[in-house]
């Protein structure tokens, strides 16, 4: 093995640090020297610092806005209860108004906060109804029971209240409050989107229940619930001016930052692949070393990490953009992109995606033959790993090969997204220099009108120089390379078809083809979209700005889709840590079933019992579940307002706000709860401490003017870790809220004094103790909440995760079927025009696109429920994180090279060059004839999804379907269809690409099947004979040892 050459960063600064005799003896260049010193201590690039300048830096002046906009509705609800009008319309409920108009989330783009805000409306007009319901319900059983005179009293709302406490008008509103409780959480559960709305409508009606049995007629009911409904319609006004007034953002700006943060992780995603090549050229790449944390590692573990956690950011980033696109696409807005513009972009962002994410998936395939072909023997020293090392040599040199057309080719392929930036406005292009051609700097740059052409001759050079490599791999099989004509068809010695049957060497040329094949995929995805960006330049649609309006189509589709289970972005949801960012919809086909006790329903009277039946089925669903559990937590508090002896004790002591703690605080499993109890309590503490150094910073009299300055500097702040930090969204709302509640009622107490405020029955208490109450508070309706999340029985992360993961291969079995039927359908030739919207081919890839997204978004959650396990208790043994872990990244690999699969047999009908012959046309025969990939891994993954889902072992003797080689298939039909004369036939290098990742899902599968198996176990039907002289059994039914499943 020969020495790696030391590789030194070259930025243009690297060689004055070897001639010191030119630089002054200042210190200015002294401390030069250690920047220098410590810019080569990184191991940073020019190239890179710059990508990742991009990637952070392009949302920092939009956050900055939205911390802005978002601080300002509080402390504006809070200024106007010094103004008298409002005082006087809101005796004691004035704080409310800052509370919804911190829930109002003013801080999200247009299109979220208006169907947020409509939602939002809705749910406080529901409220409203409902509220006159109870309370004419509980004001008639009190006229009806009540044998003495009312003795009306001030509330706290102002209106008048009776003294006397009644059993049947607190029982009657007891009972309203835990069914509309119920009804709202159940709701809450089966539509997430909701998630907002009906925490406010909880809040109204916790305070509207528990008012309800004070009042003496109905004329108190009315002011009560004006009051109640004007305070919260307040807060979404003032939310609403914030929003369009200060700094207003739409959701096309959301979008475009996200598009311009997708082409920086393009970027570096692309120059960590050519880097991990670069770490291939090396013969020492796989020595380990220990680095400056003492861990073990590799230049090519180095590498490999860069690569995958780069395009791990890539596809979260696709992911959200695949629910925020469709926001964008409904907006109405002044700009230059109409709504078809923008979903054509996303369109082609996807269709880069895909070879990009392949392309990465080169780390994986060569960590696998790392570890399958021992390559680490090749460092021992030993005489037996002489076959291996001349492995890694080999690899060694093809990777050198491969340097110079990956290098130009990676540079074009980011000066075209440079390019795409320019001509859509999201960044401003560099002044070329007039001088350029006097310094041969004739080459066209990005922005230039011919720029296009220019990527055109870099992938048409990059394609026609992919004999290279292959030139090298024929030499190191000593075998002669002839360049494929296809008008002579000259022949090639049978030598090379000989060793060409080898698997290792097929390997070896698939995976020289797959790179290539995946690079100029990439190449050509990007040059479509600069075609695409520079028509819009052209047809004017980037010189003028105009008014855009979604049409009728597409707000009735948004309509019909509002109210059902739909995919949604939650990132800052109330409980966004719950619903883990995504919400999925699986589709009607995942909940239909056949009902084995119950023909199809023949007469009107059958069919009116089915719809019983229906009715009946939604009390044991577990959406009414889980609103049963929240209405119990709430009723464990609301008991108190009920009952004569605790009832003034609950008015005084505020305790409705345990109550509204609980209604927020409720989350599907306990690992979420005891994250978001720590976290709510966390973020009281943090609320109660910093309000009292607001109060007494503004000189400890409740100054109105130093007071709110302050608030809106900390909740500025506070804003800054909701934005950027979204799984603490609940954390950093409770903290907002927290002080809204007691600055809030400071600065009312002052306003309207002491005696005022305590004619409602609430007792007065200082700030300095009205704080920690307010901790004991929250803190306690947490704790129910809390308590409730495990009783009757535990809600835990990992049956949640078990679950999901169910439905995840539920979804991964339907999106493999339909690729599988894409395939079929471009080998037989009745896909239709793509072009068409109404044909197959069309239909099949709108399908696959919605599948994938749902596929991407499922990822998050997995993993957001995986990283909540270890926060649960374990009862029993522990819980298996390792073989889930596993069970999720192998979902994760088995996603995308389905999806490479499906990427590359788009060109088995049709080279994109547009050169196709008769070779291509042969294989297409031969691949009809075999019938594609068969339909045993959909059944393998529906098989495994209702095992994890019912938690049942899986049937006994159920294995991966077979590793059935194509090209050996293939070779055996026709020796010369897949010969080495045929290398650089147009559609080798897809049939290659989608070789390897066949392979590759076989692998998956077997991984896949092999954990779940040890998660739900295998019937065994075997037979044991004990026998009674000694301890052994012996086996009469022989087979592979199986896990006793009784």
């Amino acid at each position: 093995m020969t020495a790696a050459k030391e590789v030194t960063p070259n930025d243009g600064v690297g060689s004055s640090r070897n001639t010191p005799l030119d630089a002054p003896a200042t210190p200015k260049t002294s401390i030069g020297m250690k920047l220098q010193s410590l810019w080569i201590k990184s191991g940073l690039k020019s190239r890179q610092l710059k990508s990742m300048f991009k990637y952070f830096s392009l949302v920092s002046s939009m956050i900055t806005l939205t911390w802005l906009r978002g601080a300002w509705p509080p402390v504006i609800a809070l200024a106007l209860y010094q103004y008298e009008p409002f005082e006087i319309a809101f005796p004691t409920l004035g704080y409310l108004s800052a509370i919804a108009s911190v829930l109002s989330l003013s801080f999200l783009p247009r299109a979220r906060f208006v169907e947020g805000m409509i939602f939002n409306i809705a749910g406080v007009a529901i409220g409203l109804g409902v509220a006159l319901l109870s309370c004419f319900c509980a004001v008639q059983a009190r006229l009806a029971t009540s044998d003495s005179t009312i003795q009306p009293n001030i509330g706290p709302s102002g209106a008048h209240q009776a003294v006397e406490y009644n059993s049947s008008a607190s029982a009657v509103a007891a009972v309203f409050l835990f069914f509309n409780i119920l009804a709202a959480n159940a709701l809450r559960f089966s539509r997430p989107q909701f998630q907002v709305p009906i925490i406010l409508y909880s809040i109204y009606a916790n305070i509207a229940g528990t008012f309800a049995p004070t009042f003496a007629s109905m004329i108190a009911v009315y002011i009560f619930v004006r009051q109640l409904t004007t305070a919260f319609l307040s807060g979404f006004a003032i939310a609403i001016v914030c929003h369009f007034v200060i700094f207003p953002s739409s959701s096309r700006d959301v979008v475009q930052t996200d598009v311009k943060a997708y082409f920086a992780l393009l970027q570096k995603v692309l120059n960590a692949e050519r880097e991990y090549l670069e770490s291939m050229e090396s013969a020492d790449t796989l020595h380990e070393t220990i680095d400056d944390d003492g861990k073990t590692t590799s230049r090519f573990q180095k590498a490999s990490g860069g690569l995958k956690s780069s395009i791990a950011a890539l596809s979260a980033l696709h992911a959200k953009l695949q629910t925020t696109v469709p926001y964008a696409k409904r907006e109405f807005a002044y700009g230059h992109i109409s709504a078809k513009d923008i979903g054509n972009l996303f369109g082609k962002l996807r269709q880069i995606y895909l070879p990009v994410l392949g392309l990465s998936s080169v780390a994986d395939i060569f960590q696998r033959l790392v570890k399958g072909r021992n390559w680490k023997s090749a460092y021992d020293g030993s005489n037996e790993n002489s076959t291996v090392q001349a492995e890694v040599e080999e690899w060694n040199e093809i990777m050198r090969a491969l340097h110079d057309p990956f290098e130009h080719a990676i540079r074009g392929i980011s000066g075209g997204l440079e390019h795409v930036s320019y001509c859509l406005k999201y960044a401003k292009p560099v002044k070329s220099e007039k001088n350029d051609v006097e310094r041969g700097l004739a080459t066209a740059r990005p922005g230039d009108a011919e720029y296009l052409q220019h990527l055109e001759e870099v992938s048409a050079k990059f394609w026609d120089r992919r004999a290279e490599a292959l030139k090298v791999w024929c030499m190191q099989k000593n075998v002669p390379f002839l360049d494929y004509n296809p008008e002579t068809k000259e022949s090639v010695d049978m030598r090379l078809t000989r060793m060409f049957s080898g698997d290792h060497s097929r390997q070896q040329l698939f995976l020289i083809l797959y790179m290539e094949f995946l690079l100029h995929a990439t190449a050509e995805a990007v040059i479509d979209l600069v075609r695409d960006a520079d028509r819009m330049v052209a047809d004017g649609t980037m010189t003028r700005r105009r008014f855009l309006f979604p049409g009728r189509r597409r707000l009735k589709k948004w309509l019909k889709g509002a109210f059902k289970i739909e995919d949604s972005n939650n990132e800052h949801a109330i409980d966004s840590y719950e619903e883990a960012i995504y919400t999925v919809s699986l589709g009607d086909a995942f909940k239909k079933r056949k009902n084995p006790e119950h023909l199809p329903p023949s007469n009107t009277f059958e069919r009116l019992g089915q719809v019983m039946l229906k009715i009946v089925s939604v009390f044991r669903s577990n959406e009414v579940a889980f609103g049963f559990r929240v209405a119990c937590a709430t009723m464990s508090i609301a008991i108190v307002a009920f009952l004569q002896a605790t009832q003034a004790f609950f008015i005084e002591q505020r305790l409705v706000w345990a109550m509204i703690m609980v209604a927020i605080s409720m989350t599907m499993t306990s690992g979420s709860g005891i994250f978001g109890f720590a976290g709510r309590g966390f973020g009281t503490l943090v609320a109660m401490c910093s309000s009292l150094a607001i109060w007494y910073i503004a000189g400890g009299r409740g100054y109105p003017a130093g007071v709110l300055i302050l608030v809106w500097c900390v909740i500025f702040v506070i804003l800054y870790f909701l934005l950027n930090y979204p799984r603490f969204t609940p954390v950093c709302m409770i903290t907002m809220v927290t002080h809204c509640l007691i600055l809030g009622y400071e600065l009312q107490v002052n306003k309207v004094g002491i005696e005022a405020q305590t004619l409602s029955g609430q007792v007065y208490y200082p700030i300095y103790l009205l704080g920690p109450y307010r901790l004991a508070t929250v803190v306690g309706g947490c704790t129910v909440a809390f308590v409730w999340t495990y009783f009757p029985y535990p809600l835990t992360a990992g049956n949640t995760l078990r679950r999901q993961l169910g439905q995840t291969l539920y979804l991964l079995s339907n999106y493999y079927s339909v690729v599988h039927h894409s395939t079929q359908a471009r080998l037989d030739s009745t896909g239709g025009n793509p072009d068409d919207k109404t044909s197959p081919n069309a239909l099949l890839s709108r399908e696959r696109n919605r599948l994938l997204g749902k596929l991407l978004a499922m990822q998050t959650q997995l993993r957001t429920h995986l990283s909540f396990v270890p926060l649960e208790f374990s009862f029993g043994g522990k819980f298996p994180t390792k073989e889930y872990k596993a069970l999720v990244e192998s979902v994760d690999s088995l996603r995308d090279y389905i999806s490479l699969h499906s990427y590359a047999t788009r060109d088995y009908m049709h080279d994109p060059h547009g050169a196709n012959t008769q070779w291509l046309e042969d294989l297409n025969k031969i691949l009809a004839q075999t019938g594609g990939a068969s339909h045993e891994i959909t059944k393998l993954l529906i098989l495994l999804s209702s095992s994890l889902l019912d938690g049942q072992p899986l049937p006994p003797y159920l294995s991966p379907p077979s590793n059935f080689t194509l090209a050996k298939f293939l070779s055996e039909i026709d020796p010369e269809i897949l010969s080495a004369k045929h290398f650089l036939e147009p559609g080798y290098a897809s049939f290659a690409v989608a070789q390897i990742a066949g392979k590759l899902i076989n692998d998956d599968l077997c991984n896949l099947l092999q954990h779940v198996k040890n998660l739900v176990g295998e019937i065994d039907f075997s037979f044991h004979v004990t026998s009674t002289a000694s301890t052994s059994a012996t086996r009469l039914l022989t087979g592979e040892d199986r896990e006793k499943v009784d």
